[in-house]
């Protein structure tokens, strides 16, 4: 995903800052910093923000007059498409270039005007959840068991997407799940799904569905991509009649109803907003553009329960978003704090981290295990924070005292880390990340496969980090040295799986030892959070 800061106001007024969703970002009033900003009330490393692949994440640097989003004050926040920065006098606006929709909408262009609805089919308001279903004045035998029909659909639906707020973390994928509800349930040829921004009064949209057919085929074996089309312009009015007055809407004849140019194409439409407890923050559109049938009611109460669920559960991931993002926060500077102590292992943590995750990523882990290969990098040393600084920054060689209280690093990380629920994996990584394949490692003297996966990643990185950093009783190993040694101690001291595709990195140069990455100017902590 890649996205953009415009800038407003300031020096650098006008100017656009393209975001790297693999990279880290500082911004401040020192040149040193990746985007300077020369204004006064600018800190001199004021905030950063990361690209983390499915979302950027803003951090304030602990600046003087501290950095707003939507003009609230904040520690850690995750972006979203709309959100305006403000550091001193300069204001920035974070937008989305590739979103799903983005073109579609050409966002605050196409949906921020307001054309008069001169008539709307149906306007309902279903408050009080309860399921009617039933469109028609029919007391035959037959119409009963149609809509007992209906209701069970609609209950089964309504179960499905409720399963998502308790089930899915991720905004992303809570999005496109609730639209491929909608499409697979009601059936129409388009799909939208748009995030309501009101103190900008835009809609974003976020998702999109079109249906269409295969050559020669029936309707029934249709494709739903979820396509990005020019063509595909949803009707402004009766979206932001719905989600400005919080009422689901139901046209059957759209542009007559609405009088709107883009409207000319649809041949039915209606739209449910998408609302938490408090407030609206989007609406589901659907329209017909080659079927002649209208929608009816029931189907337009069935979409607004969705719409009711949809709300709670998008809520739900945007709150778990956010505290990931303060959660990385905060390890950041647990971090940073402890290797503040040792000029020699300044950044080792984020640079063991960069290469436990490209060799983990190399092994095509699965995503839960690529997080706890990430985290229980980032963390492998906490248990150092307990250490006296003395031994710590010892320039020469340990004492076997001072070996053996160092070596208490692991158990004293894990304990600290067992007080955070949830992250066994972590635990795992930082209390096993020394010992070794032939068992003669610390602290339990696990070999083969007893030691965790995700701890055989990281001894590998950590003693990659460990070799190719400068010391004061030793030189740095250069890659084919590194190589050598990895060859020499697989299947003794490393995993041999994972020394095989270290040593393919490094052959590579997807890998490359922390001398050229001091030489070079590389910042690893870019990739990682």
């Amino acid at each position: 995903m890649k996205a953009e800061l415009v800038i407003h106001g300031g020096k650098r007024d006008g100017e656009s800052v393209p975001l790297s969703p693999h990279a880290r970002m500082v911004f401040g009033r020192s040149p040193s910093c990746d985007q300077q900003l020369v204004e006064d009330e600018v800190s001199r490393t004021h905030f950063s923000i990361e690209g983390k692949g499915s979302f950027f994440l803003l951090t304030d640097l602990q600046s003087t007059a501290g950095t707003l989003v939507n003009d609230k004050k904040i520690a850690s926040k995750i972006l979203h498409p709309g959100d305006r920065i403000k550091v001193g006098p300069v204001t920035m606006d974070f937008r989305v270039q590739d979103a799903p929709g983005a073109k579609v909408a050409a966002t605050s262009a196409l949906l921020a005007a307001e054309p008069a609805v001169k008539s709307i089919v149906t306007e309902r308001n279903f408050e009080d959840g309860a399921f009617m279903l039933d469109d028609e004045e029919d007391a035959s035998p037959e119409h009963a068991l149609e809509v007992a029909g209906r209701l069970r659909k609609a209950l089964q639906t309504i179960y499905q997407v409720g399963n998502l707020i308790h089930s899915e973390e991720s905004l992303d994928r809570v999005c496109h799940t609730i639209m491929d509800v909608a499409m697979e349930t009601l059936r129409p040829d388009r799909g939208f799904l748009v995030m309501y921004d009101s103190s900008e009064k835009t809609l974003e949209p976020v998702v999109v569905r079109r249906r269409r057919n295969g050559a020669g085929a029936a309707r029934t074996s249709t494709r739903i991509l979820r396509a990005v089309d020019d063509e595909l312009l949803l009707c402004r009015p009766v979206v932001l009649h719905c989600v400005k007055k919080g009422v689901a809407v139901i046209s059957g004849n759209v542009f007559p109803d609405t009088g709107d140019p883009s409207s000319k194409h649809i041949k039915s439409a209606m739209c449910v907003p998408v609302r938490t407890n408090t407030d609206v923050i989007g609406a589901i559109y659907l329209d017909n553009v080659d079927s002649e049938v209208p929608f009816k009611p029931h189907q337009l109460e069935l979409l607004a329960a969705i719409g009711r669920q949809a709300g709670l559960a998008i809520q739900r991931a945007r709150l778990f978003e956010d505290m990931e993002g303060l959660f990385y926060s905060c390890v950041r500077t647990l971090v940073s704090s402890i290797e503040a102590k040792d000029q020699y292992t300044h950044g080792h943590s984020e640079r063991v981290t960069a290469f436990a995750v490209t060799i983990a990523e190399e092994m095509g882990l699965d995503a839960e295990t690529m997080d706890n290969v990430r985290l229980g990098a980032l963390l492998h040393d906490v248990g150092k924070i307990g250490v006296a600084e003395k031994i710590l920054t010892k320039p020469s060689r340990l004492t076997p005292e001072e070996v053996k209280i160092i070596r208490q690093h692991p158990v004293r990380g894990a304990e600290i880390l067992s007080h955070i629920r949830n992250i066994p994996g972590v635990v795992a990584a930082a209390k096993h990340h020394h010992e070794m394949y032939n068992g003669l490692g610390y602290p339990d003297g696990l070999a083969g496969q007893e030691i965790p996966q995700t701890a055989r990643v990281v001894a590998l990185a950590d003693a990659f980090d460990a070799m190719t950093s400068n010391r004061s009783y030793r030189r740095n190993f250069d890659v084919g040295e590194a190589v050598a040694e990895f060859t020499r101690c697989s299947g003794d001291q490393f995993d041999p799986e994972v020394s095989e595709v270290m040593i393919k990195l490094l052959k590579d140069g997807r890998i490359i030892p922390c001398n050229e990455l001091f030489a070079k100017g590389i910042d690893v902590s870019k990739s990682i959070y």
